[in-house]
This record gives structure tokens, C-alpha cells and sequence, in this order.
């Protein structure tokens, strides 16, 4: 059987025929964001000659060693100018037409991960008349760090290229641009809803589904230019796109890692967001995303979003608590003596509670907030079956998207979930994201007065103000 070609707008690509379709890995939206275009907006690449090969991952953009991840997250180095801003192509046939698209962009802090994550294969969703879009970004300092004379937040500017590529080239893979569904989890989640609040994102998606991901705090100017300053001193060079175009982007990373060092977590107990992530520069991203959104910016879009039931509870478990360390650091976070009371009472451990507490803070509740604030069909769900897997991690984060790509059979899921996830589990979310994406309902009632949210366990089912013994713990 010859292998499978198509022709973008740049030149043709040669994929490779999967189980249910066809594949094309390593797709390049934008030129590699290095050397002479170190720190600028992304340049569509030049146009090439002949079949170029789309068999392999692209490499992934510059990120610090992160360890073991429940993702599996491969490393791919690319050299001194990696091209990363590349995407992935899963397509059921290349002669269809009028496919709903999934445009999928990976979650990891802002600062890590990959489009090429065997959890995001999107042969599944090819099996059931999907295309699926991954994307590349650049991540961390290259991407976030608001740098004088550097575009800001480059990584969103990123994201906008690979949507316009989806734009002028989902035709030739069987797509339809004109249903385009933008999703993502974690800060991928997050970057979903983001880019359903941006004027210059308008028109290029129909739908938007944030998973785990919605509205992290996005930091002022002010803030992301002391950080900034704090990276460039770690560097030793000008806190500008002059000096730190000098720095390898090796160097970069591991400035930006001293420089954060313990942020991440704190900040995200504290409310405070991630240290990279975008910011409100006035410009691309005019206001806050839950400011953009409570006026009315999403309405012209469908919903999907929702968590998992304990994304954060496993971390925060690992840390030992006593007593009154937990309650200390629950009235840390805002709440009062009857909030503290609540926690304390629903959990096994200091631990559970303080874990909890920082999963509805940081998650559940966000999640709920964008569901209250639209007025446009909007669907809530909420991710329940307790994993035994790893000493019993329950519903954490990351865990419902083996189950929604329908990958259960990857290696790395047992790992994680456990030697028998549930397939039926897995059956129904993939079937219900796949509806959202086709026809914008997941097959559930909207959310609406009853505060309706699907909640996704070994049996589901639709229930009314899921969260109402905690939501109004938070403002």
C-alpha cells in the first residue's frame, strides 16, 4: 500500500496509515524560534520541495528534566534550534470532507510537555470520524517570560499560528474549518479557554473544551516583568530580549527553574497561578480570562468543561501534616472556621483535607465559576472513578484522559490506573467527547439552574449542584 501523501499550503507531507486512518507527525506550523527569531512572534515556514517525511515526532520545545510524570511525556532533543512549533495530524481518511477537528494543546505547568504523548494519540478519535490537531509551543522563559522588545506572550501567539495553519490546511486532511473544537488539559486546559476569551482567536474555533484547566490567575505586567528580572539575574545578563537572546536555551531553563524554585506548588495552594503563564499585556490578552469571560466573550462558543474529584489530593498527601498545620494552612487560603470545619470533617488525613481544599480552590470551583458566569449552552462534568494504582491516588489529575482519548491499552496507564481500568468508563467519555466535538453536546443536559454536572465513575450519572456543601467556601 503506498503511503499516505497530502499537500498544505507549504509543500506536501507523507504520513503513515495507523490502525483506524492516517497519521502525520512533525508538521511545521511556524519557522524553529531561534537564532535570528529568538523571542518573535512565530513566521510561517517557507514552502519546500517535494514529500517531506511526517512519520516522526517533532522535538519538543527547550523544558527542565521533569522526572516521573503520570504522562507519559517524551523528551526529544532537537539540538541548538529545536522545531518545535510542529503539530500532529490523526485523520480517519484522507479523501473524507467536512470532519469535525479536535485542536488539542498539551497541559504541563506552561513549562513542560509534549504534543507526542502516547495518551494523546488521536487514532480513537480518528476511529470514530475525528480529526485531531496536536500541538507544539514553546514553554517556560522562551514562551511566557514578558521580555522587553520581545512579543509578548509568544506561547499564545503560538497557538493562534497553529490555528490559522488549521485554518488553511484541515481541507486536505478531511477536515472542516469551520468546526473546529479548541481543547486541552492543565495549562492546556487553561490555554483552551483563554483563547475562547481573545479577539484575535475570534471565528477560528466553534467550541472550546478546558479539562482540569480553566482560569489559573493571570499575573499583571508588573509581575511578569520582576520575573523577568529574577531570571536574568540568575543569568548574570540584561533583563532583555538583547541579553538573554545570548543565553543558550539550556542555560535559560535551568535560570528559570532557579528562580522559580518552589513556586509552583506554593503558588498554586496560594492561589497565585503558575510562575509562567500568560499575562494580561493589554494587548492580545486585554483583561483577565474570568473577567473576559463573565462579560460575555465565550457566549458566541459551546462548553465543555469540567475536573477530576481530586486532582491535587495525592500531591498534597505525600507532604506530611499534623493537625494544626493543616488548619493553619486552610485559613491560609482564605478560609474561615466553619470552611476549615467542612474539610477537616470530609477528610481521612490533615493531608486529605488540605489536598481537597486546594483541588476545589484551584480546580473544581474555577471550573464551576465559568460554567455560572456564561450564557451560552454550557456542559460541567466532573471525573470521579478512584484509581488504585500507585498506592490507591484516587480521581488525580491527569488520570480522566486515558478514558477520554481511549487509550486504555497503553503501557503507561496500568501504571497509573491500575491492571483493569475500566473500559465502559472509558467507552462513554471518549463517546462524549466525541459528540461535543461533532455536534456540540456531549449528550447530557446543560448546565443551568440545577448546577447540572455529569459525573463520570464505574456507574455515572447527571446530578444537580454537585459542588454545593463547598462552593460557596470560595469567593
Amino acid at each position: 500500500m503506498p503511503e499516505p501523501v497530502t499537500t498544505t499550503d507549504r509543500g506536501a507531507v507523507r504520513g503513515y496509515t495507523t490502525e483506524h486512518g492516517v497519521a502525520f507527525r512533525g508538521i511545521p506550523y511556524a519557522k524553529a524560534p531561534f537564532g535570528p527569531r529568538r523571542f518573535g512572534a512565530p513566521e510561517v515556514p517557507d514552502r519546500w520541495e517535494g514529500e517531506r517525511p511526517a512519520t516522526e515526532s517533532a522535538p519538543t520545545a527547550p523544558q527542565p528534566e521533569s522526572g516521573f510524570t503520570l504522562i507519559p511525556e517524551p523528551t526529544i532533543d532537537g539540538g541548538d534550534a529545536p522545531e518545535c512549533l510542529s503539530l500532529n495530524v490523526f485523520t480517519p481518511d484522507l479523501g473524507a470532507a467536512g470532519l469535525p477537528v479536535l485542536v488539542w494543546i498539551h497541559g504541563g505547568g506552561f513549562t513542560t510537555g509534549t504534543p507526542s504523548s502516547t495518551w494523546y494519540d488521536g487514532d480513537r478519535f480518528a476511529r470514530d470520524g475525528v480529526v485531531v490537531v496536536s500541538v507544539g509551543y514553546r514553554l517556560g522563559a522562551e514562551g511566557f517570560l514578558h521580555i522587553p522588545g520581545a512579543p509578548p506572550n509568544r506561547a499564545v501567539l503560538d497557538w493562534i499560528a497553529a490555528l490559522e495553519w488549521v485554518q488553511r490546511n484541515v481541507v486536505a486532511f478531511g477536515g472542516n474549518p469551520a468546526r473546529v473544537t479548541v481543547g486541552g488539559q492543565s495549562a492546556g486546559g487553561a490555554a483552551s479557554l483563554l483563547l475562547a476569551t481573545l479577539p484575535r482567536a475570534k471565528g477560528m474555533f466553534r467550541a472550546a473544551l478546558p479539562m482540569s484547566g480553566s482560569v489559573f490567575p493571570a499575573p499583571s505586567e508588573d509581575a511578569a516583568l520582576e520575573l523577568t528580572r529574577r531570571v536574568a539575574g540568575h543569568l548574570g545578563v540584561t533583563p532583555d530580549r538583547a541579553g538573554l537572546s545570548a543565553v543558550d536555551p539550556v542555560a535559560l531553563v535551568a535560570a528559570q527553574t532557579a528562580a522559580t524554585a518552589g513556586e509552583g506548588e506554593s503558588a498554586v495552594r496560594a492561589g497565585r497561578g503558575l510562575p509562567f503563564s500568560p499575562f494580561v499585556d493589554g494587548e492580545l490578552v486585554p483583561v483577565r480570562p474570568m473577567r473576559a469571560v463573565a462579560a460575555g466573550a465565550t457566549d458566541g462558543l459551546e462548553v465543555l468543561i469540567g475536573t477530576t474529584a481530586e486532582e491535587f489530593n495525592a500531591m498534597a498527601r505525600m507532604a506530611p501534616m499534623d493537625d494544626d498545620a493543616a488548619d493553619s494552612a486552610l485559613r491560609g487560603m482564605g478560609l474561615d472556621d466553619a470552611g476549615v470545619a467542612t474539610y477537616r470533617a470530609g477528610a481521612a488525613s490533615p493531608g486529605d483535607a488540605m489536598g481537597q481544599a486546594v483541588t476545589d480552590r484551584t480546580f473544581r470551583v474555577p471550573a464551576l465559576r465559568v460554567a455560572e458566569a456564561r450564557r451560552a449552552p454550557t456542559y460541567h462534568y466532573e471525573f470521579a472513578w478512584r484509581s488504585p494504582g500507585l498506592g490507591g491516588i484516587g480521581a488525580v489529575h491527569c488520570l480522566d484522559l486515558p478514558f477520554v482519548f481511549d487509550v486504555l491499552h497503553d503501557e503507561h496507564v496500568a501504571v497509573v490506573a491500575g491492571e483493569d481500568p475500566p473500559q465502559g468508563l472509558a467507552d462513554e467519555m471518549h463517546a462524549a467527547w466525541v459528540a461535543f466535538v461533532a455536534e456540540g453536546s456531549p449528550g447530557w443536559e446543560p448546565f443551568g439552574e440545577g448546577r447540572e454536572t455529569m459525573v463520570f465513575d464505574s456507574t455515572s450519572k447527571l446530578m444537580t449542584d454537585r459542588l454545593g456543601p463547598v462552593r460557596s467556601l470560595w469567593p
